[in-house]
């Protein structure tokens, strides 16, 4: 058997790639390709949390409640126990990850070794996939994705620990490379024109060898951005009702973040321009090294591994929420939960006979 490892990186179309192999799990199996179903659903989250040092605590950890070494320990036995099982019952000749959050999270090399013992039962023959989006823009979507996970601070170029361990794309494809070979390691550029039809769900078929998607479903595209008015709403709400609580999921957020997604069409935010060129510049001498080493080639004009930095279109600056915006968000997430209320009231009436005013009340 053959493993490909998706790891990214965020905001890199993972979300696309996830859901078009969750969606089409068993007919893949006919093409001998087997998309986990032990490590999750869809997003293979499961490996950053077993394989992060047994002293990190972050939301990964509440969500799977590993709250201890042992804990711990027992998770990644009982992971690899029911991946080796699932390749084993299955019988197909490639399996299929995908998990952001093993280029995000698995910040050491020890990390990445430990989620690479978690599959050798399988195989030793392991690639790695890598997409690499502009830091820049990077920096900017990653803002919302920590928002929309419960972050409460402003937007700010990060500090030097940050920058190291989530932006060096140099010592995150060291990381990888030192754990598997380097030509284990299938490393791209995340820029539309460079895929099929502009499809990275199309390019990442190719990489593990299903020559075409045609005719396969596609999931429905989700719009999943946060405007900078809904992504300010949802900052300052996060202060109120927080996404753990008592060290587990809110369950009172329900789905804010959905419900924000339906009326956010204005601008996306980014940082002031003279920010965003020295957070570029930091990275210049890496992503030259990375342009030379992984593509073999270094762009003439503009950053070496990117090339030249153009206009970020449909983005601008944070600002303060007015009260007038405030209101308005807030009566948009009011009338998504009546409406919610509403659908369970109909359901209701169906399974019990009875009826349902037209303010969601069910009559005696």
């Amino acid at each position: 058997m053959r493993i490909f490892l998706h790891i990214g990186v965020e905001k890199t179309g993972t979300s696309s790639i996830q859901r078009f192999f969750r969606l089409n799990r068993e007919a893949l199996k006919k093409q001998s390709i087997l998309y986990s179903l032990a490590a999750g659903t869809e997003n293979h989250m499961a490996f950053a949390a077993a394989a992060q040092d047994e002293q990190k605590r972050d939301d990964l950890r509440l969500i799977y409640e590993l709250d201890s070494p042992l804990r711990i320990r027992e998770f990644r036995m009982r992971l690899s126990q029911d991946l080796a099982a699932e390749a084993a019952q299955n019988g197909c000749s490639k399996m299929v990850f995908s998990g952001e959050h093993c280029s995000s999270r698995l910040t050491t090399s020890s990390e990445v070794e430990t989620l690479i013992r978690l599959l050798s039962p399988i195989t030793e023959d392991i690639t790695i996939v890598v997409y690499l989006r502009r830091q820049d823009e990077f920096l900017c979507s990653t803002y919302s994705t920590d928002v929309k996970s419960g972050h409460t601070g402003l937007m700010r170029v990060p500090g030097p620990e940050l920058r190291k361990n989530r932006y060096d794309y140099e010592l995150l494809l060291d990381r990888w490379s030192s754990a598997v070979g380097r030509d284990k390691i299938v490393c791209k550029i995340y820029e539309a024109a460079k895929f099929p039809n502009g499809d990275v769900v199309a390019d990442f078929a190719q990489i593990i060898g299903l020559s075409s998607i045609a005719d396969y479903q596609r999931p429905k595209r989700i719009n999943e951005s946060l405007d900078i008015s809904t992504l300010e709403f949802l900052r300052l709400f996060n202060t109120v009702v927080p996404r753990f609580k008592d060290k587990k999921p809110n369950p009172l957020r329900g789905k804010v973040v959905q419900l924000l997604q339906r009326v956010s069409d204005g601008p996306r935010p980014t940082l002031a321009a003279a920010e965003i060129a020295e957070f570029m510049g930091y990275f210049r001498d890496s992503n030259a090294r990375v342009a030379e080493k992984y593509f073999g080639r270094v762009e003439p004009e503009g950053d070496p591994l990117f090339g030249n930095i153009g206009r970020q279109d449909g983005r601008t600056e944070m600002r303060q929420l007015s009260t007038e915006a405030a209101i308005a968000i807030g009566a948009h997430l009011w009338e998504g939960q009546q409406e919610k209320l509403l659908e369970q009231a109909r359901r209701i009436q169906k399974l019990g006979g009875r009826k349902v005013s037209d303010a969601g009340v069910l009559e005696e």
